[in-house]
């Protein structure tokens, strides 16, 4: 029913991979002979040679970030270049893309048509029209852009695991909450914090020392030097990839398969974002700098706002974090957040043992519908030196019927790097953590519940990536909702539920600094798209990112900063000239959610449409259309400012 994770996976890895594609070339020739070409009896099995493959690969992707050691620097590299190989050379077969050629001339219905259009498209941008010569330039850009990548993320973690600050004694930490301090504590009563997020966080918010802030800032702003010149190469493959397909940069040539029309048109949503936050932001700022000034700062800088801002919550919201930490310890929140999402879409989630895991804390969920297994989930949520830093979501299996009817089931990862249980006490999460991992749940529940049966179009496969974070941030948004908190917010000492006016500061607390934080995002997703315009150095990367901080930013930082070599959305990940997709998204996410919250949350009849219409339907239709038939209407460009405060 449900496959065991193969914890041994990276074993002789180039030895697996070899014999499946030799097979999948065998079995691929053997489709190909086939005349006349179907639907079923070409497409089908070629979608399952492909799932094949990635079913293999995904383990040690996953084994690379989680658990990075010596052997998975061997592995992983020598297989991503063997997958990308593969996956290149499959795309730009002509063989194939006249036989969906001639399959997209037959009889087919609506979603085997998108399945046929999606999948020419993705063979046209994988250079299949193109020269001899020129497929060959493809190929070997997009291996040495895999490669690339890799080394960008290397570069990242090794940079983030090598420096320490080490305190003596806790004289400038003495309002950091003890579970965070616990973290910190060494055997000779010293404190050692580090790169890492939960240690970084930490320090930057409660360490009273101006000059120890800044040192640890300057230490994280300013990590992965050697990705500078990774950055110029990356760009100048991405621009040549793009002309060589007949595209003017590497931006409009992502741009095809999105929801947004055009690159000018995501440019001039960002920067209308920008001028309707910046007010809101300069006087957040100046609450800011006004209260910097009573703690003796004249002139704030980036390194103060954590600071400065947790203790003006605490003066002006009576939002102290701190007392909020034993309500939230994680397993009773990750208990709450499936209960949550059960209520919700009449779902079940039940936990099971004694399955193979690559780490101890790893937990397994299957999920069923009408009682009836449809999914696993394995939730992987504390940080560890040898795990990637941030959080994120993962597909492994997707949800489809093959030709024969047989029915696979789906399966996902949810990545977190929350502080740890240690020495018998608890992980106790901020809520800014729980929001984080609500986020991952919806992308985790859109890819889980779809019921598509085409595996292309099930679950997040072939959805457009500017709507990828619809569900997400959706999810997210119920972290702040009381009849949500209701479910799991216990104080893990005493079992007593929180108060009611601690959760009104909790939702008082949601929007302080939105407007700022929006105008981060906004400059993120400026740069991302500005810089993708061209092949640009490294200098210029550099002046690019601070014309877009001069126009959109409310504070600089200082001149030192390099925040592009630590940039992994972009330069290593999969949101490159689609960053933007955040707040986009959003505009979905954020109307969608303001229907549930004005109906009390569990609605039955809306959360039905939502399961119906957006959650089970993966990308059956574009997020524009899925969107479409949940709410009987387009959204409402001005929910996005309505949730954050600003409207």
């Amino acid at each position: 029913m449900f496959k065991s994770f193969p914890v041994d996976c990276l074993n002789n890895a180039e030895i697996k991979l070899d014999g499946l594609i030799y097979l999948n070339n065998d079995e691929l020739d053997k489709l190909l002979k086939i005349t006349p070409k179907t639907y079923n009896n070409f497409m089908k099995p070629f979608m399952e040679l492909q799932f094949v493959i990635n079913e293999f690969y995904v383990p040690v992707s996953h084994m690379n970030l989680v658990n990075d050691s010596e052997l998975s620097r061997q592995v992983y590299p020598m297989v991503l270049m063997k997958i990308t190989k593969y996956f290149t050379e499959l795309m730009q077969r002509e063989d194939i893309y006249l036989a969906l050629k001639e399959i997209s001339k037959t009889e087919l219905n609506i979603i085997e048509k998108k399945v046929i259009d999606d999948n020419i498209l993705k063979f046209e941008l994988s250079g299949v029209h193109l020269e001899a010569d020129q497929k060959n330039r493809i190929k070997d850009m997009s291996l040495k852009l895999a490669e690339l990548s890799d080394q960008y993320s290397k570069n990242l973690l090794d940079a983030t695991n090598e420096f320490e600050l080490k305190l003596k004694d806790d004289t400038y930490i003495k309002s950091m909450p003890e579970s965070d301090k616990s973290l910190a504590l060494q055997p000779d009563k010293s404190y050692i914090f580090t790169l890492q997020a939960p240690s970084y966080i930490s320090f930057m918010t409660y360490c009273d020392n101006r000059d120890l802030r800044k040192e640890i800032y300057k230490a994280y702003m300013t990590r992965a030097v050697n990705n500078s010149k990774l950055i110029e190469e990356i760009l100048s493959l991405r621009k040549e990839m793009a002309e060589i397909l007949g595209y003017k940069n590497y931006a409009d040539m992502n741009n095809v398969s999105m929801s947004a029309k055009s690159v000018d048109d995501v440019i001039l949503f960002l920067e209308e974002l920008a001028v309707k936050g910046k007010p809101f932001a300069l006087k957040e700022l100046a609450d800011t700098q006004e209260f910097g000034k009573k703690l003796g700062i004249d002139n704030v800088e980036s390194f103060d706002l954590a600071f400065i801002n947790n203790l003006i919550k605490k003066e002006k919201l009576g939002f102290v974090e701190e007392d909020f930490l034993p309500y939230f310890e994680s397993r009773n929140v990750t208990d709450g957040l499936l209960k949550f999402l059960s209520k919700l879409f009449d779902i079940q989630f039940v936990k099971v043992e004694n399955v193979e895991v690559w780490d101890d804390e790893v937990v397994v969920y299957d999920l069923l519908i009408d009682n009836n297994p449809h999914a696993r989930l394995f939730l992987d949520l504390y940080n560890r030196k040898s795990k990637r830093g941030g959080a994120w979501m993962n597909d492994w299996h997707t949800y489809r019927l093959d030709g024969d009817g047989n029915e696979y089931f789906s399966s996902a990862f949810i990545v977190a790097n929350f502080p740890p249980p240690k020495d018998g006490k608890p992980s106790l999460l901020k809520h800014s953590d729980v929001t984080t991992l609500f986020h991952e749940a919806g992308h985790v529940i859109h890819h889980i519940l779809s019921k598509v049966n085409e595996g292309y179009l099930s679950g997040v496969n072939g959805v457009e990536w500017d709507a990828i974070e619809f569900p997400s941030q959706f999810i997210e948004n119920f972290a702040y909702e009381k009849k949500v908190l209701e479910l799991f917010a216990k104080d893990f000492n005493t079992g007593k539920a929180i108060p009611d006016e601690m959760i009104d500061k909790l939702i008082k607390n949601k929007n302080f600094g939105s407007a700022m934080q929006l105008l981060r995002q906004t400059e993120f997703a400026l740069f991302d798209m500005l810089v993708h315009q061209s092949d640009y150095s490294y200098a210029e990367v550099k002046g690019i990112l601070n014309k877009v901080r001069e126009k959109v930013a409310v504070i600089l930082p200082p001149d030192y900063t390099s925040f592009e070599n630590s940039f992994s959305h972009i330069f290593a990940g999969g949101y490159a000239a689609g960053y933007y997709s955040y707040k986009w998204a959003e505009m979905l996410s954020a109307d969608a959610y303001l229907q549930f919250s004005e109906a009390g949350v569990f609605d039955k009849e809306l959360a039905r449409r939502f399961f119906d219409n957006i959650l089970s339907r993966g990308a059956e239709e574009t997020m524009d259309n899925l969107f479409f038939n949940f709410a009987g209407r387009k959204p409402d460009p001005e929910a996005l400012l309505k949730t954050t405060g600003l409207l």
